[in-house]
């Protein structure tokens, strides 16, 4: 089993729940749902995904480490294009980019959807004991150019469009 942990804060937004019935449609399963809370009046709204993944999604998994191959960062707005099935057909061994917008010059934008085996969960956690907090795509943008990551081919994942907290405007 490779388990979806879905990046999302409280109350939970209509978009999270029609990406979810969606994925779960094409045979996704994810871990319980823990929203997080962050005050965007201390936290910029930015920096909130990467906090969430460092302090909620790692704990979580820690407690779930013997029973799973590995799992997925998923933000909560995301649908999944290709079935469960055909992502184990995929046959992916390494931490790997899978869902995001655009690739730019020096930047990848939208860190959708992120695999993480189980064997390199380990590594993934020194590298997320950081001193400050940044936009979790420029983070794993990083990993990318350190060659710890690798950037799938082409995403296979896309947002639901939807009015953006981290933007403050609506995201298509």
């Amino acid at each position: 089993m490779n388990p979806l942990d879905y990046i999302i804060y409280a109350p939970l937004p209509q978009y999270y729940h029609e990406a979810y019935e969606y994925n779960k449609q094409k045979g996704w399963v994810a871990t319980t749902l823990t929203p997080d809370r962050y005050d965007t009046s201390v936290i910029k709204p930015g920096h909130c995904p990467l906090k969430h993944m460092i302090e909620i999604t790692l704990p979580k998994i820690d407690k779930l480490k013997d029973k799973i191959h590995g799992f997925f960062f998923i933000e909560g707005d995301v649908e999944i294009d290709i079935t469960y099935d055909e992502f184990l057909a995929l046959d992916i061994s390494v931490p790997t980019w899978l869902g995001y917008k655009k690739k730019l010059k020096d930047y990848i934008v939208g860190n959708f959807l992120i695999y993480i085996p189980m064997t390199h969960l380990d590594e993934l956690k020194e590298h997320m004991k950081i001193t400050r907090l940044i936009y979790s795509d420029r983070f794993f943008t990083k990993l990318v150019e350190n060659n710890w990551l690798k950037l799938h081919e082409k995403s296979i994942a896309r947002e639901i469009p939807h009015h953006s907290n981290v933007l403050g405007r609506w995201r298509d």
